[in-house]
C-alpha cells in the first residue's frame, strides 16, 4: 500500500511539474493562481482559478485508534470538536477530537457495519433536538457493490465527559442507496443543511459524478440515486457543506474547490474557486467549521496532523 501511494505521489508530482513547465499551470508565490484554460458548461474546473494563500495551523497529531481517518465533520453542539472515523474494516465507531486533536470520545454505532466508510457529515436534527451525524459506507474500489449505505445517529453532548470517554452504543438508522447506472466508488458525502438531501460524489472517473437522494426518511428504505452532473475533474476524496447551505467544499488530494450559491444545489451547479492545500500523505477528510470561516483537513495514517485553515 505504501509503495503504491509513494508511486502515485511521484507520478502526480511529475505531471504537475510538466504542467508548470508547459505553462498550462502557473503558480504565483503571492496568490498561488492556477490557470487551466477555458472550460465548458460541464467542466467546472475551466477558466482561471485562484488558490489564494490561506493561513493553516496544525492542531496536533491524532492518536490511536485513528489510523485511517477518511472523513471529518465539525460539531455545533460541542464547540471545538470534530468527528472522524476509520476507513474500511475499522470499527463501526465515530471518534470526537478536541481542539488539540486529542481523543475526546469514542461513539460506537449500534447495528452498523464498517464495510468501507469514506466520509462523515453533520446535518440538522429534529426541531429542538441534536444534530444528526451521518456515516457514509460508500467506498467501492472495484465497483462491485450492489448498493451502499448511509448510517445516521444523534450527536451526543460531550459536556461533563473527560478526554478519552467511551460512550454507550448509539441507536442508528440507515438508508440503502443504489446508483442508477451501475456500481461506483465514492468518498464524498454532502448533507444539505436546509433540505436534508444527500449528495454523493464519485472518485474514480476522470470527471467525478454527483448523485442525489432527496431527504431520505432513514426508516430502512432503499432509494435509487438521481444523477445530477459531472465535475471538471476526478479524484474527489471528501466534501462538506456550510451550515448556511450557501458554500460547498469539495476536496481532492492536493486542492480544495469551493462552490458558492443560494443553496447547495445552486452552488454545485456553478464554477468553483480553487486553492492548494498543505501536503498530506493521503488527505481524504475535510470539514467546514460551524461558522464557515475556516475548515479542517486530516490524512489517513498514524499520528497525522489535524489541520485548521482560515478562509
Amino acid at each position: 500500500m505504501l509503495k503504491r501511494l509513494f508511486a502515485a505521489a511521484v507520478l502526480v508530482a511529475a505531471i504537475f511539474a510538466v504542467l508548470v513547465v508547459s505553462g498550462k499551470v502557473h503558480l504565483d508565490r503571492s496568490s498561488l493562481s492556477i490557470s487551466t484554460g477555458s472550460g465548458s458548461a460541464s467542466d467546472t474546473s475551466g477558466g482561471k482559478r485562484t488558490a489564494n494563500a490561506t493561513r493553516s495551523r496544525a492542531l496536533g497529531a491524532v492518536p490511536a485508534p485513528i489510523t485511517e481517518a477518511s472523513g471529518l465533520a465539525a460539531s455545533r453542539r460541542n464547540p471545538g470538536v470534530v468527528w472522524t472515523h476509520n476507513d474500511s474494516g475499522g470499527a463501526a465507531s465515530l471518534y470526537g477530537l478536541g481542539r488539540r486533536a486529542q481523543l475526546r470520545a469514542t461513539l460506537p454505532l449500534s447495528g452498523a457495519a464498517n464495510i468501507d466508510w469514506e466520509d462523515i457529515a453533520r446535518g440538522p436534527g429534529p426541531s429542538g433536538g441534536p444534530d444528526w451525524l451521518y456515516a457514509a459506507d460508500i467506498g467501492d474500489n472495484d465497483a462491485v457493490r450492489s448498493s451502499v449505505r448511509i448510517y445516521r445517529t444523534a450527536e451526543p453532548n460531550l459536556a461533563g465527559f473527560s478526554d478519552g470517554a467511551q460512550l454507550a452504543p448509539s441507536p442508528t438508522s440507515s438508508v440503502e442507496l443504489f446508483y442508477p447506472d451501475g456500481a461506483r466508488d465514492a468518498e464524498a458525502l454532502i448533507v444539505d443543511p436546509k433540505s436534508n438531501d444527500l449528495y454523493l460524489i464519485t472518485k474514480r472517473e476522470s470527471r467525478s459524478r454527483i448523485y442525489r437522494a432527496r431527504a431520505p426518511s432513514f426508516a430502512g428504505e432503499s432509494v435509487t440515486l438521481a444523477y445530477v452532473r459531472e465535475l471538471g475533474y476526478g479524484d474527489v476524496v471528501g466534501a462538506d457543506a456550510c451550515p448556511n447551505g450557501r458554500t460547498v467544499l469539495v476536496k481532492r488530494y492536493f486542492a480544495l474547490d469551493a462552490y458558492t450559491g443560494s443553496s447547495v444545489a445552486n452552488a454545485l451547479a456553478g464554477e468553483p474557486s480553487s486553492r492548494l492545500l498543505e501536503a498530506e500523505p493521503q488527505g481524504e477528510a475535510i470539514a467546514a467549521d460551524p461558522k464557515c470561516n475556516g475548515y479542517y483537513t486530516l490524512s489517513e495514517g498514524v499520528d497525522q496532523q489535524l489541520i485548521r485553515y482560515r478562509r
